[in-house]
């Protein structure tokens, strides 16, 4: 059951990556109405599912609570919705 987690997380990381870098009109049509900040969330959440999709589990606390797959969803969540919608 964990790796069909991590398989769902990395496909889902993969997934925003590929239409983050092949079709970045989804973002915005010019620079200046991109939202920077939840676009960054996004991003940290999409590293934290490549990490964990990955297979890496660090041994500190804090870091395997930020690269844990429910982080990670609630950030790509969180930046997905306050940027494509």
């Amino acid at each position: 059951m964990s790796s069909f987690f991590k398989t769902i997380t990395f496909l889902t990381a993969l997934s925003l990556c590929f239409l983050i870098v092949f079709y970045p009109r989804a973002i915005a049509t010019d620079m200046t109405n991109v939202p920077h900040g939840w676009m960054a969330l996004m991003l940290l959440g999409m590293s934290a599912a490549w990490v964990y999709g990955l297979g890496f589990t660090p041994k500190h606390f804090a870091l395997r609570l930020f690269f844990h797959p429910i982080t990670a969803w609630a950030l790509m969540a969180l930046g997905v919705y306050n940027v494509f919608l």
